[in-house]
């Protein structure tokens, strides 16, 4: 395999010759009302569908509704289709004329059983090297991505104010609206990992990033190493997405709150998280696109409370079934549908609400 360096120049010409060039045929996202960090990961999972179809991937806005806009514009002006929902659903397993096809990630499910040997054997084969893992090239998206020149800005002076740097691990402790989908993993075992990761690199510092203003009382450091926490961010422990939809005067303020979450978590020169949370997946794939060194990168089953004890994975079993019968009987209760209506009020047209999409842990961050 090429260097961490040489991968990363050679998604970055096939992403920029792909994006910015000339090409007939086109996937589009079909956007889903979520988090910041699941958003951008609908965003990156498009490009990565996108490299493995040979298709330009088309995005709807530059922002990321009820967030603000974070990134550049990721592709060169094109006509989008006028009824994206009419589209066909992108299929890896078939050939596919259709000039346009959708990627909607509540009918495609990334990780599915199949899906990644698929995925990666295509995208393998179109970079002519091979991509043994999809964190890898997901990280590989995520860093050919670029934030607004201000977004890029407000991130780097947060970084220097912290002193995060490649000495640093990177630790997402996500608590809040998570319990709605799992349960939390536990501080145990996320101090369990950060300890293991010391013993084979001694990392300097440990910037703890979280939506809990009580994580530093159950992260511990090892000692000598020195805890980066942002006392003085804002941080409501709640779905910000659906505080956004009723609160939208809060949006450009927790779309910078977020993204430089997961920026500052990318800087570090490794992560411990769970992989059912975006910001973690994000940050892990972006280091190890760029330092190469998996040893340094720790994602916990996100389950892995549910896993270990069968009255909890009972409850939240019951829990996912009302929730999904509640969506059923009421679906303009739905985030999707109050988000819909907020933006008919601002003449923006986000996808409508189906009654048949299942909660899954794509929303979370």
């Amino acid at each position: 395999m090429p260097s961490p360096a040489a991968l990363q120049n050679l998604v970055n010409r096939k992403l920029d010759a792909l994006q910015f060039g000339p090409r007939e045929h086109t996937i589009v996202l079909d956007p889903v009302v979520c988090g910041l960090g699941g958003q951008i990961s609908g965003r990156v999972h498009t490009l990565a569908l996108a490299l493995a179809l040979g298709r330009k991937a088309l995005f709807i806005g530059l922002a990321d509704p009820p967030y603000g806009q974070s990134l550049t514009p990721l592709h060169s002006p094109e006509v989008l289709p006028g009824d994206h929902k009419k589209v066909p659903l992108a299929d890896l397993t078939v050939a596919q004329n259709d000039p346009v096809v959708r990627y909607d990630p509540l009918h495609l499910t990334i990780g599915a059983p199949g899906f990644d040997a698929a995925l990666l054997a295509r995208v393998s084969k179109r970079l002519g090297t091979d991509i043994p893992d999809r964190l890898l090239l997901e990280g590989l998206i995520f860093n050919w991505m670029k934030p607004t020149a201000a977004m890029a800005s407000f991130c780097e002076s947060e970084r220097l104010r912290l002193g995060i740097d490649g000495t640093t691990l990177g630790v997402h402790f996500r608590r809040g609206d998570k319990a709605v989908e799992t349960a939390f993993v536990p501080a145990a075992e996320i101090n369990r990992q950060i300890a293991a990761i010391h013993r084979q690199w001694p990392f300097l510092s440990l910037f703890l990033a979280s939506d809990s203003p009580l994580a530093t009382q159950e992260i511990v450091c090892p000692d000598g190493v020195r805890l980066l926490f942002d006392a003085g961010e804002k941080r409501y422990n709640n779905a910000n997405h659906k505080m956004l939809i009723a609160s939208p005067d809060l949006a450009d303020e927790e779309t910078q709150v977020a993204f430089k979450n997961i920026m500052l978590l990318a800087a570090c020169g490794g992560a411990v998280g769970q992989d059912n949370a975006h910001f973690a997946t994000l940050a892990a794939g972006a280091i190890l696109a760029r330092e190469g060194k998996p040893s340094r990168i720790v994602l916990i089953d996100g389950r892995i409370a549910e896993r270990s004890s069968r009255w909890l994975s009972g409850r939240y079993q019951i829990k996912l079934a009302l929730r999904a019968v509640a969506r059923r009987l009421f679906p303009h209760l739905t985030a999707r549908a109050r988000a819909a209506r907020g933006a008919a009020a601002k003449d923006i047209t986000p996808s409508p609400p189906r009654r048949s999409a299942r909660r899954r842990s794509w929303c979370g961050t």
